[in-house]
């Protein structure tokens, strides 16, 4: 074989083996001059998808023209017309993915993103979204879709947050089921409840509705008591609806309309004649926040530029910037090349491969059986969701789920022909009216310095916004419909007590304390509200409460009032206002004369425990004193009878006079005086009290309290239709112990003849029957808490205006008057004072105090007085040495032997002590008859001279001798 057709052969087979491979990997081989095709999937005909195309073909120019990315790669867009339908958009996805596209940029609607994302996930294609922003297409199993725009759940957040602010509490939400995704007001509705506020109505609408539909549907907004109204539709939808609004006066004052951004991110496209500026004034609107950066103004001047150039739709012929969303197409792209960038610097190549061999009875000769799968596409997604990057739209990077992670909006206000950026959200930090500064390695910040902010107080979390109507006034959120239909109250018709609810009997006219102050709270709303009343029962018998309120769940009314108690129960199912009337449950009995003219009567100003303290205390204060002074006062010796009955003299005598006996100790002088100072406290409250019970005639009730009352066995009433028959039934009392009652005549009846030993009943109520009923009383406290208030269906806004016009009307004093002139029309003269037996009585615990301080000082004086004892027993014997024997014997012989020595040593003392005491008086005697007979031997001299003898007496005197018998005898009557 010759040398060139050696050639010819080699060049063959080289060109056939990069055929083959070519066709096997569709194209897609890394090496020098490789180009990668992308796709891109959006609607020709729609204002976002124009833009995006011009945006996406702009951004492939600047990826290729940029050395510092895919230096030999090139990029190649392939893009196809979705027509915002699911169809359309599924085969043209099918048709692009033949061509082993390695990733798709798009689909613009969440509606084909839902269709796409599984082809996606048959293909392990990539689909990077720049307008799809249902909340569910990151929480499913769409793990090949990720999206360059927020979730709809993070801006719906943010509007949750301006509802939050603002404390509205009821939403209305109108939505389209197109691409705007049906999901958002879900997702919408989780974040109001996280703010304490409830999506109360949302309407969804075609979109192919026409103007002349949306009358009907802004007719049913108008009969809504919500006016806060959020609106999630696509700009053509927008348009028709807040025109329409506008023209039946639901752009006024006291409307509240927020804008998503599926409209706010459009409306900068629109020049200022447009009539739609007209239509939005007051509008509140949120919208992603984009910095401004030299990168971005440098593309808006490209995109002016280009746009004039080429001039290729009239849509897009006279804009000077581009909308939000071709921004995010325009870094949706750079993030598929940053990803290519990675995924190829990591060893990965895109090279496509059969799918498995699906049976022809399962759809295997169908043209997505023939879809070949991107074999690395699982590395390939793993980098893209890595990317991180500064767009022209802010900081790109992804979390987990494929969603941006900065989630920073604006808020703004349209006002004239402009949207004014009112403040910024972060669903981190919160409100802020400076923009937040961006850092990936902390969560975004407000710009302004940290030192300023905290030398000046907090400024408002938002500016000043211009609501519907031009008010700068926060509207309220809530009317009156003005459908011409007032508010049906229900009204219990009661038998009694018609101080609190009164009707005639024509049914026409309604008074008392509950419906004057529900009148009166009217005139604090700041809006009209037009009601009627209905009478609830037939008069004969009290109403159930229970079965009335349940009557606002079931639509019958839209209001109760009258003296409806609030309690757990009726909670659940409705919302009460702030109580306007406290109310808790008290027992009502007939009382009996205190009986203080008895035999022992004289026994009721103290306790038993007292009685018994009291005596205790004084048998140890005569211990106390006894121990100090029997051993150096000879009151306090002799036999021990003597010794027990002087002391108990003693110390009972301090309740009346001065003693015969004197202490003498300085110790037992402190007892003493600390003593006599609490007798005089007692004796005194004893006297005081048992005056007051012997001279005032006093009442008791019959039974003590609600615990005695369970206990017995008597019958107990109740006002008929209240909430206690089944209270007292949870406290365990027997049905058959309950007697209904109706009015206060048959209160008063019913206790008179024995019928019931007892009534429970609310505290207003009894106040009105013992105002003019004085033979009954309360016994005890009151033993619930609760109060009455007027009852709306859950979530009302106007029961949270109800509540604040009462609080109002009870700071200035009306509420009280109110009261005063209803229930205070009677005065009960009283035979006498009502009170608890128990209360009279005084305990232990008036007296603890003064028990204590002279139980502490009787208890120190002792202690001291044998402590000092003991101190000089040990001085005298801690030079005494011990036997041997008695060294080595036992710790309890030791013992014993020193407690004898303590003992004997105190004796001893005593001892000495009385002898010294006996020895000085002998010795004064003696000193005594001594200078009596010098005086005599003076005078003998003077009158015998020299007679007198100079020889001293050597006998004793018999005086003396008697002094020292006695000595003796005293000192062995001691021993």
């Amino acid at each position: 074989m010759q040398l060139w057709q050696l050639l010819v052969v080699v060049c063959a087979w080289w060109w056939w083996s990069v055929l083959i491979f070519t066709t096997w990997t569709g194209g897609q081989v890394q090496g020098a001059n490789t180009t990668l095709r992308i796709g891109a999937l959006f609607a020709y005909n729609t204002s976002i998808g124009n833009e995006a195309r011009t945006a996406i073909t702009l951004a492939v120019q600047d990826v290729n023209a940029n050395d510092t990315i895919l230096k030999d790669i090139k990029l190649e867009i392939r893009t196809s017309d979705s027509n915002c339908t699911s169809f359309q958009g599924a085969a043209a996805a099918v048709d692009m993915l033949k061509t082993n596209v390695v990733a798709i940029v798009g689909p613009q609607t969440s509606e084909v993103a839902q269709f796409t994302a599984d082809l996606a996930s048959a293909t392990q294609v990539p689909l990077v979204s720049f307008s799809a922003t249902d909340p569910s297409l990151t929480e499913g199993s769409n793990h090949y879709f990720v999206r360059t725009v927020h979730n709809d759940a993070v801006q719906m957040a943010a509007i949750a947050a301006v509802i939050e602010l603002y404390g509205w509490r009821e939403v209305t939400a109108i939505s389209t089921n197109d691409y705007v995704g049906v999901n958002s007001i879900d997702a919408l509705s989780d974040s109001l409840q996280l703010v304490g506020a409830t999506l109360g109505f949302k309407t969804l609408i075609s979109p192919d509705v026409e103007k002349k539909d949306m009358i009907p549907v802004m007719t049913e907004l108008s009969l809504l008591e919500s006016r806060v109204f959020v609106v999630h539709v696509q700009p053509r939808i927008a348009r028709m609806f807040f025109s329409t609004a506008r023209s039946m006066a639901m752009m006024t004052t006291g409307c509240v309309w927020i804008l998503s951004e599926a409209t706010t991110g459009l409306l900068d496209d629109l020049p200022s004649t447009d009539s739609i500026w007209a239509s939005l004034q007051g509008v509140v609107g949120v919208r992603a926040y984009v910095p401004s950066t030299p990168e971005l103004d440098s593309f808006h001047a490209r995109f002016k530029q280009y746009m004039q150039s080429s001039a290729t739709s009239s849509l897009l012929s006279n804009r000077a910037v581009m909308n939000l969303y071709g921004l995010y197409a325009y870094d949706a792209v750079w993030m598929v090349a940053h990803a290519i960038e990675n995924f190829v610097n990591h060893g990965g190549n895109f090279s496509f491969i059969p799918r498995p061999p699906i049976a022809d009875d399962a759809g295997g000769t169908t043209e997505l059986a023939s879809l070949k799968i991107l074999e690395d596409g699982d590395a390939f997604m793993e980098q893209l969701k890595s990317t991180q990057f500064e767009g022209l739209s802010g900081p790109i990077g992804l979390n987990k789920f494929g969603d941006l992670e900065h989630t920073d909006y604006e808020i703004v206000n349209i006002f004239g022909t402009a949207q004014r950026v009112v403040g910024y959200w972060n669903n981190e930090t919160g409100f802020s009216q400076n923009p937040f500064v961006f850092n990936s390695s902390a969560p975004p910040s407000p710009s302004r310095p940290p030192s300023s902010r905290a030398a000046e107080p907090p400024p408002p979390k938002l500016q000043d916004v211009i609501w519907p109507g031009g008010t700068a006034q926060v509207p309220k959120g809530w009317v009156v419909p003005k459908n011409g239909k007032p508010l049906l109250i229900g009204v219990p018709y009661k038998v009694g007590y018609r101080e609190f609810v009164d009707i005639n009997p024509n049914r026409t006219m309604f008074h008392g304390f509950c419906i004057e102050v529900f009148q009166a709270a009217l005139t604090f709303l700041p809006y009209s509200v037009s009601y009627k009343f209905e009478v609830y029962g037939n008069g004969t018998n009290t109403p159930n409460y229970d079965d009335l309120v349940e009557e606002i769940v079931n639509k019958r009314y839209d209001a109760v009032v009258g003296d409806v108690t609030i309690t757990t129960k009726r909670s659940k199912t409705v919302d009460f206002t702030q109580p306007y009337s406290a109310s808790g449950l008290v027992v009502v009995v007939p009382t009996k004369s205190g009986g203080s003219n008895h035999a022992w009567a004289f026994m009721r100003p103290f306790t038993p425990l007292m009685w018994c303290t009291t005596g205790l205390f004084f048998l140890f204060t005569g211990l106390a004193l006894w121990i100090l002074e029997h051993k150096k006062n000879r009151d306090f010796r002799g036999r021990p009878k003597k010794q027990l009955v002087t002391t108990l003299w003693f110390i009972f005598s301090t309740l009346f006079f001065s003693q015969r006996e004197k202490i003498k100790s300085t110790l037992g002088r402190a007892v003493l005086i600390i003593w006599l100072f609490v007798v005089l406290i007692v004796t005194s409250s004893y006297t005081a009290s048992l005056t007051s019970i012997l001279t005032v005639q006093q009442l008791f009730p019959t039974i003590q309290g609600i615990a005695g009352l369970v206990t017995s066995n008597v019958a107990i009433g109740y006002q008929a239709g209240s909430f206690v028959a089944e209270y007292l039934q949870q406290l365990n009392v027997p049905k058959e112990r309950l007697v209904p009652l109706g009015t206060m005549s048959e209160y008063a009846d019913a206790l008179q003849k024995g019928l019931v030993g007892a009534i429970v009943d609310e505290l207003p109520y009894v106040q009105v029957f013992l105002s003019s009923e004085c033979a009954f009383m309360i016994a005890g406290q009151e033993f619930t808490k609760s109060g009455w208030g007027f009852a709306f269906p859950k979530g009302s806004q106007l029961a949270v205006d109800m509540s604040t016009a009462i609080l109002a009307l009870a700071e200035n004093g009306d509420l009280q008057k109110i009261h005063d002139y209803w229930l205070n029309a009677h005065d009960c003269t009283s035979p006498g004072l009502v009170v608890d037996p128990n209360d009279n009585e005084l305990g232990l615990n008036t007296f603890w105090g003064l028990f204590l301080i002279t139980g502490t000082a009787s208890i120190f004086c002792v202690v001291l007085y044998y402590s000092r004892l003991i101190w000089q027993h040990h001085k005298t014997y801690r030079d005494e040495e011990f036997s041997e024997s008695e060294t080595l014997s036992s710790r309890a012989s030791r013992g014993r032997s020193f407690l004898r020595s303590l003992v004997s040593f105190i004796e001893e003392a005593e001892v000495a002590a009385t002898v010294a005491r006996a020895d000085a008086s002998a010795n004064n005697s003696q000193r005594k008859h001594r200078d009596r007979r010098r005086s005599r031997s003076s005078f003998g001299d003077e009158r015998v001279g020299s007679g007198r003898s100079d020889i001293p007496d050597h006998h004793e005197h018999p005086d003396h001798a008697s002094d020292r018998h006695n000595h003796v005898m005293d000192r062995n009557s001691v021993i």
